[in-house]
């Protein structure tokens, strides 16, 4: 095969000995193939052993977004968002086949406008934890992050996270985080946000108009209440469990009770509990 530097997202030209392809360089989970986005839009693997020449005709050029600049309100309360990753940030470059993710504040509010009438954020990257491999060091660096937003002063923290062990998670900074004085949210999304049935948007949104209204303080989760995007749920950190592996509800609530509701429509919440530490709740 004649050498050629291509990266994905590039348009080439595929030469084997019997046919020539013509495509977009795409993500391939194997090494030894070569995965192109054919102009009808079929996906092609072609094995690299097979190639005779590959040319590449135009490079890819990613375009950038004119985001803006973000306008803090005097009048609306600070939120932190810690992001570890996740299908909650996560959408699909449909040229590319990759998933990007959206890290910065202007990235997080042109993919979610309707959170800047909420809340002023902050918003960083932690560092990319996959769900599934959290361990004990992944919590310790998480309460940390989390120590030095309380310290700049911030009304609550927003946790973005991959949902497989979210609740594990939340379970395990409830107890690193004991007496913690502001609300914890753990928040993830079950569909990435390019997809119609996304839940992510909601999901975010609904945990930041929590976390402004209420005087709640502690670690808690924040999903979809049912399939239908009207309400989210604010579930107890150590007694939520993830039931089904797509379902929009597939948090709930094992032998209790959800601490509050909030309505996506009204951005109102109704509080079933009241809590003054992570060990005094009663309800109401």
């Amino acid at each position: 095969m004649k050498k050629n530097i291509c990266e994905v997202g590039d348009y080439v030209e595929i030469s084997t000995q019997d046919e020539n392809f013509k495509g977009c360089l795409i993500p391939s989970t194997n090494k030894d193939i070569y995965v192109l986005k054919l102009d009808s839009g079929y996906n092609i693997g072609i094995n690299k052993n097979k190639i005779k020449k590959i040319i590449t005709l135009k490079k890819f050029s990613a375009k950038k977004e004119n985001i803006g600049k973000i306008v803090q309100k005097k009048n609306l309360p600070t939120i932190s968002i810690l992001h570890t990753g996740g299908t909650i940030v996560s959408r699909v470059d449909y040229k590319t086949g990759a998933t990007t993710s959206a890290f910065t504040p202007e990235e997080l509010l042109a993919m979610f406008p309707e959170i800047k009438n909420i809340a002023n954020f902050r918003s960083k990257l932690v560092r990319k934890m996959w769900s599934d491999d959290l361990r004990f060091k992944h919590f310790g660096i998480l309460a940390k992050e989390i120590e030095k937003e309380i310290k700049e002063g911030v009304k609550g923290v927003i946790i973005g996270m991959g949902t497989d062990n979210l609740a594990v998670a939340s379970s395990a900074l409830s107890f690193v985080l004991e007496n913690c004085p502001i609300p914890v949210i753990l928040v993830g999304s079950q569909r990435s946000s390019d997809r119609g049935s996304s839940d992510a948007a909601m999901n975010l949104i609904c945990a930041s108009t929590f976390i402004a209204q209420t005087d709640f303080s502690g670690v808690a989760i924040c999903m979809h209440e049912s399939m239908e995007d009207k309400t989210c749920v604010i579930l107890p950190a150590c007694k939520t469990r993830k039931l089904h592996t797509s379902r929009r509800d597939a948090f709930k609530v094992v032998n209790d009770k959800a601490i509050a509701k909030v309505n996506y429509e009204t951005s109102i919440y109704r509080s079933f509990i009241k809590c003054s530490s992570n060990l005094g709740c009663i309800e109401y």
